[in-house]
């Protein structure tokens, strides 16, 4: 019976996911921010330098002021009232005319003006193309301003005196008739009515008398106010702001380029990162080989290489899912290419080093690199000869060189020509799987062929082989899709570099190929330090008395002394 196998996925996205997609397209990301940054240098250096200066102009009570409910101060003086005054037309004309320059409406757009909290103070700005214009408007500005409320206090007090002394002019008409009448009274007559009279407008006209004084006094004190600090000459502008445009260049671009790196991730139509098998295809992630591991030579990777550590690793896991009746694992690549043949090839020998026998099925005709090339084995006679009743499987199956518990079965002289049967594939596996612990098929890609499904549904497990960045998400998903729909557990996907050294010119999907350069094939130099290739090694005999009987897989696993296992 079958073992159902489930291998976890990431079920939420955290915060380190959005780190790792962010790092991916860090370039990206870089290059964004960069840009930004350079259009807020251009902009800086393309806009018009513009001074401003500033004057703080005490504002004092008059006359004509009133308490008014509601201002920010105490008292007689609306300062908001007095900074609207400030930009009005009539103010602006008058610094228009200290200036000699620019109209009044332009004028009044320079301006600003700002209130202190708590103060009777208006701060009045100037802002112009140089400094010297900056802070000759501002002196206008507030000279205009001070002239203008002096000017209205000014003539308060002169329409008070004015009024007052038309009374005062009334008055005394009135009191030189009065005075004609006592001068005109017989010596009979009684002038105590007309002098009391007399004396009521004389009174009265001291009074206004009075008053007309008092206004005239106030009229020459009166003070409007004044400017306590005097505006200086700016030596720097205000506007533009290099380092407020290099905040929101910044501030614009890091989002833009995360954004940017987002979309990357979503919109990649081929297959990058392991990640990506997870989130995009919904296919487990059985093992990735890093970048970092060089394929040097069309061979499989040594025992103490970055490689073969790797599909050790990847042997652990499979032999702990499968139990000791499941033998057989079908690795089918996604699209035409060695993937799946590497994938293999490594995963035979890493099992076969760890004391497993294992026979490799070359059941892939169409791969630029086979098992028998990898392992150094004869492709014929082989499975495709078996099928066609020209061999017998004994015949078809070779040792391997460097590993004599692990046999090879080659796609055969008739592999183009005759394909597999339900029946056919049956019978094989069945007879494989009595003489050895493992038997690992290579596939033909799902994306061009059937054949690696119908293989499957006579496996025990399948293991899809996916090269980054040459195999689309699409055809990977759709790989995925049609192994699920068989009755055979799928541990997941192994995920390759997308450069494999010398395999030669791989055909890309939609006919083309591409070359690899010279300096990445394998030419027998240039190999990083810790890879360890197999024809370094001297191939190993058998050891006097082994059998090559299959080895019993009940109880416990026997193992190779350690001299023979390597």
């Amino acid at each position: 019976m079958r073992k159902a196998f489930a291998l976890r996925t990431p079920a939420a996205r955290t915060l380190a996911d959005y780190g790792i997609i962010a790092r991916r397209s860090w370039w990206l990301i870089v290059g964004t921010v960069a840009v930004a940054l350079a259009a807020g240098i251009c902009y800086t250096a393309a806009t018009e330098k513009v001074y401003e200066s500033t004057a703080s102009v005490l504002v004092m009570p008059t006359a004509t002021d009133t308490d008014v409910a509601g201002a920010r101060t105490a008292g007689q003086i609306n300062l908001d009232t007095e900074a609207q005054l400030v930009k009005s037309t009539e103010v602006a004309q008058a610094a228009a005319e200290r200036l000699e320059g620019p109209p009044a409406d332009e004028l009044s757009q320079q301006v600003s003006v700002t209130v202190p909290p708590n103060t009777s103070v208006l701060k009045i700005s100037f802002r112009a193309a140089d400094p010297e214009t900056a802070r000759a408007g501002t002196v206008a500005f507030s000279e205009a301003y001070l002239a203008h409320r002096m000017a209205a206090a000014t003539a308060s007090l002169e329409g008070s005196i004015t009024a007052t002394q038309t009374s005062l002019d009334a008055l005394d008409t009135e009191i030189g008739g009065v005075e004609d009448q006592l001068a005109s009274l017989d010596d009979g007559d009684d002038p105590t009515a007309l002098e009391s009279t007399l004396d009521n407008l004389n009174r009265e006209a001291g009074e206004l008398e009075s008053h007309i004084a008092a206004l005239e006094a106030e009229q020459s004190a009166v003070t409007a106010g004044r400017i306590i600090n005097q505006p200086t000459l700016p030596d720097s502008p205000v506007s533009p702001n290099p380092l407020f445009n290099l905040a929101a260049a910044f501030g614009a671009g890091l989002p833009l380029g995360l954004m940017l790196a987002w979309a990357r991730h979503r919109l990649a139509r081929r297959v990058c990162y392991p990640a990506d098998l997870v989130e995009r295809c919904e296919t487990d992630v059985l093992g990735s080989v890093p970048k970092s591991v060089k394929f040097q030579r069309r061979e499989v990777f040594g025992a103490y290489s970055p490689g073969g550590r790797v599909f050790s690793q990847m042997r652990n896991v499979i032999s702990s899912q499968l139990t000791g009746e499941q033998r057989v694992v079908v690795v089918a690549g996604v699209a035409p290419g060695p993937a799946a043949s590497v994938v293999a090839a490594n995963l035979a020998t890493a099992m076969a080093r760890a004391g497993d026998r294992v026979t490799a099925v070359a059941a892939n005709p169409s791969t630029t690199v086979g098992l028998p090339e990898l392992f150094g084995t004869e492709p014929v006679p082989g499975l495709a000869d078996v099928w066609s009743g020209r061999v017998d499987l004994s015949e078809a199956m070779q040792a391997a060189p460097r590993q004599p518990i692990l046999s090879v079965v080659g796609p055969g002289a008739a592999a183009r020509a005759a394909g597999p049967t339900s029946e056919a594939a049956a019978a094989t596996f069945a007879k494989l799987a009595e003489a050895g612990r493992f038997v690992i098929v290579d596939a033909p890609p799902l994306s061009c062929s059937a054949d690696a499904q119908l293989l499957a549904a006579h496996a025990d497990a399948v293991i899809l082989a996916v090269q980054s960045q040459r195999d689309s998400v699409s055809e990977t998903s759709a790989a995925s899709v049609a192994m699920r729909q068989i009755d055979t557990p799928l541990l997941g996907a192994v995920l390759l570099p997308s450069s494999l050294g010398p395999m030669g010119n791989v055909p890309m999907p939609g006919g083309q190929t591409r070359e690899l350069p010279r300096s990445r094939r394998g030419t027998g130099s240039g190999m990083s330090a810790d890879e360890t290739p197999t024809d370094s090694l001297e191939a190993v005999d058998d050891a006097p008395g082994r059998s090559d009987a299959p080895v019993p897989v009940d109880g416990a696993r026997s193992r190779r002394p350690a001299a023979e296992t390597r």
